[in-house]
């Protein structure tokens, strides 16, 4: 449902998760879907955002880099509970180990995440 809250993070964990997406963005120029702050509100264009998680679902699968992965498994998580509060679809997973092992990652992440 456009304009609903799908979550209320304190401002240096919503600057911190704004930041990375922006990272993110840059690493795989893509939009990340996340607006510019507003009175504290960041609307997001799934359709974008969508794009970039998918993107970096992808390279987190497909590198060996240990530290790349560390790195990227907070934000992924992170947007997969929004992806999934929004009632948007999630990316594809390369296969049903991951699809279950990120499920148990985003519901782990959705439990320290305040509406």
């Amino acid at each position: 449902m456009p304009g609903r809250d799908i979550w209320c993070p304190n401002a240096e964990v919503a600057q911190t998760f704004v930041g990375t997406a922006e990272v993110f963005s840059q690493v795989f120029g893509l939009a990340s879907g996340i607006g510019d702050p507003v009175d504290g509100v960041c609307l997001i264009d799934f359709a974008d955002f969508g794009v970039l998680c998918a993107a970096a679902v992808g390279r987190f699968s497909g590198t060996r880099e240990g530290i790349l992965r560390s790195l990227s498994l907070g934000f992924i998580a992170t947007a997969l509970v929004l992806i999934d509060r929004a009632g948007q679809p999630a990316p594809a997973m390369p296969g049903p180990d991951q699809e279950r092992a990120w499920a148990v990652l985003r519901d782990q992440h959705a439990r320290a995440m305040t509406v």
